[in-house]
C-alpha cells in the first residue's frame, strides 16, 4: 500500500525538525505534546483551519518512521540497553551491507584556535557558547571510513565570511561558528557527489545532533543516526581519533610557542597559521588509529587482541615524548604553569558548544524561506571581530625559495634529514 504524502508539508516539516532536536537533547515527546505542537506551528506559518488530528499524526509518525517506546527503570541502564541493542542489530545490519571501506563516520568538535598552555585554566570546562571567549573557538568536522583508507577533507567553520585561501580543508562562516543544518547539508552532499563518481554506496554515521537535518535522494549515502546519549561508546571519532587529531594540534602550538621564545618573540597565532596547523593534525592522524576506534567500537566481526586501548598506544609514541620534552622546557622558561598538565591542554575545549538549539521562530522562518533563492543568514559581518580576520600579506616566490633553502641548511647543519619534516 502506498503512503500517501502530506497535505500540510510545512506543518509536517517544523514538526519533524522541532522533534529531531528533542530526542538529541533526551527530551520525552509524547502524543499529546506533537499534537500541541503542530497546532502551534499551523498558527506559526498562518495556515488556518487546521486541526492535528489522530489520524494526521498517526500518518506523520509512519511516514518518518517514529514509534512510542516504554521508559522505565533506572536512567543510568537505559544508555547501556541502547547501546546493547545497537550494536546487535543496527551496527550487525550495517556491517553485513557494507564493506569496511564504505562505512564512514563524521563528528564535529570545538577548538580553542588561540589557546596557549598559559590561558589553559581559564578556558578548561567553559561551553563558550556566548561571550569573548566564544570569539577565540572554532568548528571542526572530521570524518573517515571504517578501514581508515578515505579520511575527508578536515572542515573548518570559523567568523570571516572572506578568509585567506586555504588549501586542502573545507572552509564556511557563521557569525557564531555553529555547525548548522544547513552546513551539514552541503558537506552531505560533497560526499554524496563524490561517492556518485566512484559509483560507490556508502553509510555515513553521526550523531543525533539537532544540527542534523532530513536529507532526502541521497542514493549513494544512507545516513544512520546514533541514540541520544551512547556516542561515546558506539560513536569511533569520539572514541580516542578526535582526541589525537588535538593532541597532534595542541603539540604544534606548543612547539611554536617554544621556537618563538627562542628567537625572543611572543607568539601569537593567526587564523591562517592556526587552520595550517589543523590540517597538519589531520594529516598525522594514522589509518591504523583510525580502524583502531573503529574497531573499539565493535565495527568488526572479529575483535583483535591486544588494541582495546588506542589511546594507550598513543602515549607511549615518540611524539608523546616529545611533547613531554616540550612542555619541560616551556615550563623552564615560565611560559607552562606548573599546575597545567599536558592532558589539561590537550582536553581545554573538550565540552566546548559547537552547535545551538533552533527556537520555534527560527524553525518557522527556516521553512518559510526555503523556496526563497539567494537568502543567507550570515550575510551581515560583525565589524568588531576583526580577530578572525587577520590575513597575512603575500609573500613573494623568491622569498619562499630562499626560506627553504635557509631550512635545508639547517637540517644539514644539525644533522637531521628532511623526512623527519
Amino acid at each position: 500500500k502506498r503512503m500517501r504524502t502530506s497535505t500540510h508539508s510545512d506543518i509536517e516539516n517544523c514538526l519533524l525538525a522541532w522533534l529531531c532536536q528533542a530526542r538529541a537533547q533526551s527530551i520525552l515527546v509524547s502524543g499529546p505534546i506533537l499534537t500541541e505542537k503542530a497546532n502551534q506551528f499551523a498558527v506559526q506559518l498562518g495556515v488556518e483551519n487546521f486541526e492535528c488530528t489522530n489520524g494526521w499524526l498517526e500518518c506523520f509518525k509512519a511516514r518518518h518512521g517514529v514509534s512510542s517506546r516504554l521508559v522505565c527503570g533506572e536512567a543510568n541502564s537505559a544508555p547501556q540497553l541502547l547501546i546493547n541493542e545497537w550494536k546487535s542489530m543496527t551496527l550487525v545490519a550495517i556491517l553485513a551491507q557494507y564493506e569496511p571501506r564504505d562505512i564512514y563516520n563524521a563528528d564535529k568538535t570545538g577548538l580553542f584556535w588561540q589557546l596557549l598552555p598559559n590561558r589553559t585554566l581559564a578556558f578548561k570546562g567553559e561551553k563558550c557558547s556566548s561571550g569573548k571567549q566564544s570569539k577565540q573557538r572554532f568548528t571542526a568536522l572530521l570524518a573517515a571510513n571504517n578501514d581508515g583508507s578515505g579520511k575527508r577533507k578536515l572542515l573548518v567553520i570559523g567568523k570571516s565570511g572572506k578568509p585567506c585561501c586555504f588549501n586542502g580543508i573545507q572552509y564556511t562562516a557563521n557569525k557564531k561558528t555553529w555547525m548548522a543544518s544547513t552546513i551539514f547539508e552541503e558537506y552531505v552532499h560533497t560526499l554524496y557527489h563524490d561517492m556518485i563518481q566512484q559509483k560507490r554506496k556508502v553509510v555515513l554515521i553521526v550523531d543525533n545532533c539537532h544540527a542534523r537535518p532530513c536529507i532526502t535522494g541521497l542514493k549513494a549515502i544512507h545516513l544512520q543516526f546514533l541514540l541520544p546519549n551512547t556516542t561515546s561508546h558506539t560513536q569511533p571519532l569520539d572514541s580516542g581519533v578526535i582526541r589525537i587529531f588535538k593532541f597532534h594540534y595542541h603539540h604544534d602550538l606548543a612547539m611554536c610557542t617554544l621556537r618563538a621564545a627562542d628567537s625572543g618573540n611572543t607568539f601569537k597565532p593567526d587564523v591562517l597559521m592556526s587552520i595550517t596547523i589543523r590540517k597538519k593534525a589531520w594529516d598525522l592522524v594514522e589509518k591504523e588509529t583510525i580502524a583502531n576506534c573503529f574497531c573499539h567500537c565493535g565495527f568488526t566481526h572479529e575483535q583483535p587482541a591486544g588494541k582495546d586501548n588506542v589511546l594507550e598506544e598513543e602515549s607511549e609514541s615518540e611524539e608523546s615524548s616529545h611533547f613531554n620534552n616540550t612542555v619541560d622546557q616551556l615550563r623552564i622558561i615560565g611560559l607552562w604553569p606548573t599546575d597545567v598538565s599536558q592532558d589539561d591542554f590537550i582536553d581545554v575545549d573538550a565540552v566546548v558548544s559547537v552547535s545551538e538549539l533552533t527556537s520555534d521562530s527560527d524553525i518557522v522562518v527556516a521553512q518559510s524561506t526555503i523556496d526563497k533563492p539567494d537568502h543567507d543568514d550570515d550575510a551581515e559581518e560583525d565589524e568588531n571581530d576583526n580577530d578572525t580576520d587577520i590575513q597575512h600579506p603575500p609573500i613573494k616566490i623568491a622569498a619562499g625559495i630562499a626560506a627553504v633553502d635557509t631550512l635545508q641548511l639547517l637540517l644539514a647543519q644539525q644533522g637531521i634529514g628532511d623526512a623527519a619534516y
